[in-house]
């Protein structure tokens, strides 16, 4: 994958920095500071709030995972494992990692929904509207779950406008799926709204994007 995609990481975002040891790892969080190609990767040096004793894990020649979120790919993630390089500390805390030779990069999907329980409306496009909350949510689409004993099969592949009862903004979409259960329907649905919008909306929400993270063998 091309080692390229570094430079598509927003400066000053949020990615997710895994500690390995021999025995087990460490995962937090904390700001892309910059990078020069083909030399090293600047993280921020993560407070003590998010890693208290840090010293004891973040040492030279430590081997890290980093996981990120990249700007206009439509929810992709790059990732990659490689070693610490060094901790500076003047004129700032800051973690250099050893530029990566290698880059995994993938899209978010289904199993990397964050759980959620927002009410909203269901706008079909022929004007049916149907109450019932969004169970979980990523950048790029939510399952969103309907009580009624109606027969609604039939709104797969419809287009409809999701509606938040907690949020002046609408969200356009497709029913890509639909699951009976006991008490009504689950509607798989995929969103038409951009990266940044969506990303927005979590904020707004205080949903962290960052809690979609992913395995790197």
């Amino acid at each position: 994958m091309p080692i390229s995609n570094l430079n598509n990481i927003i400066i000053g975002s949020l990615v997710d920095l895994e500690i390995l040891t021999p025995t087990s790892s460490k995962r937090i969080k904390t700001e892309m500071v910059g990078l020069l190609d083909d030399k090293f990767i600047i993280l921020n040096y993560p407070s003590s709030k998010r890693l208290p004793a840090a010293s004891d894990y973040l040492r030279d020649g430590i081997t890290v995972v980093v996981r990120a979120l990249i700007e206009g790919s439509g929810g992709k993630v790059i990732a990659f494992r490689q070693k610490i390089m060094s901790i500076s500390s003047h004129p700032a805390r800051l973690i250099f990692i050893n530029f990566p030779e290698q880059v995994q990069l993938f899209s978010l999907r289904s199993q990397t929904r964050i759980p959620t329980l927002l009410p909203a409306k269901l706008k079909l496009s022929d004007d049916r509207v149907l109450e019932g909350v969004i169970k979980d949510i990523s950048l790029t689409g939510v399952m969103f779950d309907v009580r009624s004993n109606k027969e609604l099969e039939s709104i797969k592949d419809m287009q409809c406008t999701i509606m938040l009862d907690s949020s002046a903004q609408n969200f356009e979409g497709e029913v890509c799926s639909v699951k009976e259960h006991d008490a009504g329907i689950r509607c798989g649905i995929k969103l038409l709204a951009s990266e940044d919008e969506m990303n927005t909306f979590m904020k707004e929400h205080f949903i962290d994007p960052s809690m979609l993270e992913f395995e790197v063998g």
